[in-house]
């Protein structure tokens, strides 16, 4: 064999040994185009992948390691409150009940957020889907069904409110409900009341009439409020009256009949209704007569769009006659505070 053939592999593997390890050129992305009449790759700068802004942070790997429950405030600062619930949803009818809180936010002298809770595991984004917009700034932002609590202090009242205002989840409802339980225990609420809305045989030339109820027969008994009877599917508040109930943590129903022929929101009728018999119960003010030209204006177009139907004028005359012939009396305003405060003393018992 001669000397070429052996040598030369040889020579080829020491060199080989010897040489570095190449390094990877730098990956360059094209971004802004120079100006140029016939643009091509050449005639766009480049810059290093450690020019680029780095991506935002992951939220979390799992959506089961989201904070859920966030607490804002290290322990809600106020005084044997009321805590009211309203969700948007089935039982929202018209927007009616979560209009209602939300008036109750816009006219207080000040207005705390305690906690928030997380959509992630509670919603189905198909069903609910979030909405995108532009901020002032032009840059698009992504809203998110939440639920939010807030601490709410009002002139006058003798009872600060905490608020839960928010959107029915599609999932996960015992989970809710028992943060909702965790809200109503760590604020040391006396009573909570959930507020409602539902389709139903109401004329809307008649005062929308308000159902209160109750489970615990001392607050039905001392209210004037009747008793669930009703047997069948139900929803979160549903689920939520029965976790409080177990909690035994004292709880109302306030719900208001929106007519079924007229469904869309808005309904200020619907939610100055609510407001009324709200404080009727529970002496806060509300401020539902500042509702007074808007509910009126409401039923003059509906008045207007049912002169136009004889079928419906009809029908709306027979649902007069019926609300007419009820008897639902309601306990007076005085009377109702006075034992409002005397139950809030003891409200456990």
């Amino acid at each position: 064999m001669s000397p070429n053939t052996t040598e030369a592999p040889a020579a080829a593997s020491v060199s080989a040994a010897a040489s570095p390890i190449p390094l990877a050129a730098p990956v360059m992305h094209a971004t802004r185009p120079l100006k140029s009449k016939t643009p091509s790759l050449s005639t766009y700068q480049v810059w290093p992948t450690a020019n680029r802004l780095a991506p935002p942070p992951r939220r979390c790997e799992s959506w089961a390691m989201v904070v859920e429950m966030e607490w804002l405030v290290d322990q809600p600062s106020q005084s044997n409150p009321v805590m009211v619930v309203a969700l948007e949803g089935l039982f929202d009818a018209a927007d009616s009940a979560t209009t209602a809180v939300r008036l109750m936010k816009e006219s207080a002298n000040s207005v705390e957020t305690l906690a928030r809770i997380d959509p992630e595991g509670f919603f189905n984004f198909q069903d609910r889907r979030p909405e995108v917009r532009l901020d002032d700034n032009g840059r698009r932002v992504i809203d998110w069904p939440s639920t939010q609590v807030d601490a709410v202090e009002r002139f006058g009242a003798k009872h600060p409110l905490v608020i839960v205002d928010g959107v029915e989840p599609h999932l996960r409802w015992r989970t809710f409900a028992d943060y909702l339980v965790e809200v109503a225990t760590e604020s040391q609420a006396g009573l909570v009341v959930t507020l409602g809305a539902m389709v139903g045989l109401a004329p809307h030339t008649r005062p929308l009439g308000v159902v209160g109820s109750s489970t615990n027969a001392e607050l039905a008994r001392m209210f004037g409020l009747g008793r669930p009877t009703y047997e069948g599917p139900t929803g979160l508040v549903g689920a939520l009256h029965d976790a409080l109930d177990q909690a035994r943590i004292p709880v109302i129903s306030l719900r208001v009949s929106v007519p079924h022929y007229v469904p869309g929101p808005p309904n200020p009728e619907a939610t100055r209704s609510l407001l009324k018999r709200f404080e009727l119960i529970t002496g806060i003010i509300t401020d539902h007569s500042e509702l007074d030209e808007a509910a009126v204006a409401w039923r003059e177009r509906v008045d207007t769009a049912v002169a136009g139907d004889d079928d419906l004028k009809n029908y709306v005359a027979q649902l007069e006659r019926q609300i007419d012939e009820a008897d639902d009396l309601l306990p007076t305003g005085d009377d109702l505070a006075t034992q409002f405060e005397a139950f809030l003393r003891d409200p456990w018992k």
